[in-house]
């Protein structure tokens, strides 16, 4: 199973103290697709000043090893025009390169595509079901 963690996806488990649900998938044989827009926008959104009460900056850097640790990453060249906010059509993009199965995220305007070529976007919580 290939899967695109939003970095919604990634910000909420670090706050909630959830982080080693995404070790435990990699630990279980599923591919986590990352690119490099991606990765920065999960370190950018970390370090903002209104995450600081309850991300300190080692806390930042574990994310990020973790990140570069457990994810398999791609290179991007072409971004699809899905939705109306231009910034996240990249994960559409990194869904198709790498073939995912599922892109999970709490981003409602991702949300409603329900489906891009043979990916599945749905929820965080709908994802643990289905790992379970």
């Amino acid at each position: 199973m290939i899967v695109v963690l939003d970095c919604n996806i990634w910000v909420s488990l670090t706050i909630n103290s959830q982080i080693d649900f995404i070790a435990d998938l990699s630990d279980n044989g599923i591919v986590i697709a990352t690119c490099t827009t991606l990765k920065n926008e999960i370190t950018d959104v970390l370090r903002r000043p209104k995450l600081r009460k309850f991300i300190s900056e080692p806390d930042v850097q574990k994310v990020i090893a973790l990140h570069d640790f457990v994810t398999t990453g791609y290179l991007l060249h072409k971004i699809p025009d899905i939705i109306t906010d231009p910034k996240d059509n990249y994960l559409f993009a990194l869904a198709l390169k790498s073939k995912a199965d599922f892109l999970v995220t709490g981003d409602k305007l991702i949300l409603e595509v329900i489906e891009y070529k043979k990916t599945k976007i749905i929820k965080l919580n709908d994802f643990k079901t289905i790992v379970r």
